[in-house]
């Protein structure tokens, strides 16, 4: 009755997800916009707040700007494309450069530090990395510290990933554009559901193209994690326990 779908690649199933809503199955796109597919419901977190969130972290720590690089998902996944236009946007004010970026097929980690090496050949002055989420962070991390660079390069990623939330109460990862999924999940269960029977879901006002339709959009909203605010968001928010957060600190 109906097929929830995350997609890895925004447009491999575009054919697919008509043929489906062509034999009256109802379709729903999961975090990822499947492109002109004409999904009956789109359900997502707001992409190109994630990137200004990123962005908006290097800018707060770098007020005098700098070069910085930009490691990022695929150039196949829509969210990618959302997130780098938030982070556009924010870098079109201030003093920033992006003098090397890079994107990551398959979302594979090991590229990252490919990446980072590579951006450190052309120059060692980097101020900040805008990775595209804390798996790619992990590695360029990785590849800081071969440099004795960690610390000294304002890292931010993506998810809240328990590493990243450890790496920034250690002081080497400045924040992370979280994502509560379970939330999402648990929102995108209970318009299946109605969606199967075959109930209306005509509240839903907000609406987004995916290239030929505009599809009905549940948005979310992601929250920057910092030091900060790890305590009240990521520990008392359940994600993560605070002995996991707090493991390296003595």
């Amino acid at each position: 009755d109906v097929i929830v779908v995350v997609a890895g690649d925004s447009e491999a199933l575009t054919d697919v997800m008509r043929r489906a809503k062509d034999a009256g199955i109802k379709t729903v796109a999961y975090d990822r916009m499947i492109k002109n597919s004409g999904a009956d419901l789109y359900i997502s977190f707001n992409n190109e707040k994630v990137g200004e969130l990123m962005a908006e972290s290097l800018a707060e720590n770098l007020p005098d700007g700098g070069e910085i690089f930009l490691i990022q998902g695929p150039e196949s996944d829509n969210n990618v494309a959302q997130v780098r236009e938030g982070i556009d946007k924010v870098l079109e004010g201030t003093e920033l450069e992006v003098v090397f970026e890079a994107n990551c097929e398959d979302w594979l980690a090991e590229n990252a530090y490919t990446y980072v090496k590579e951006g450190l050949k052309l120059t060692r002055n980097v101020k900040g990395i805008i990775c595209g989420n804390d798996d790619l962070a992990t590695q360029v991390f990785r590849g800081l510290s071969e440099e004795r660079l960690a610390g000294k390069v304002v890292l931010t990623g993506q998810d809240g990933d328990l590493v990243a939330c450890q790496r920034i109460i250690a002081g080497t990862q400045e924040m992370t554009a979280f994502k509560a999924i379970e939330e999402e999940a648990r929102i995108a269960a209970g318009y299946a559901y109605r969606l199967a029977m075959g109930e209306d879901i005509s509240e839903i006002t907000r609406t987004i193209s995916d290239g030929t339709y505009d599809v009905p959009y549940v948005e979310m909203a992601p929250v920057a994690v910092t030091k900060e605010n790890m305590d009240e968001v990521i520990i008392k928010g359940g994600f993560h326990s605070r002995e996991e957060v707090y493991l390296n600190e003595k």
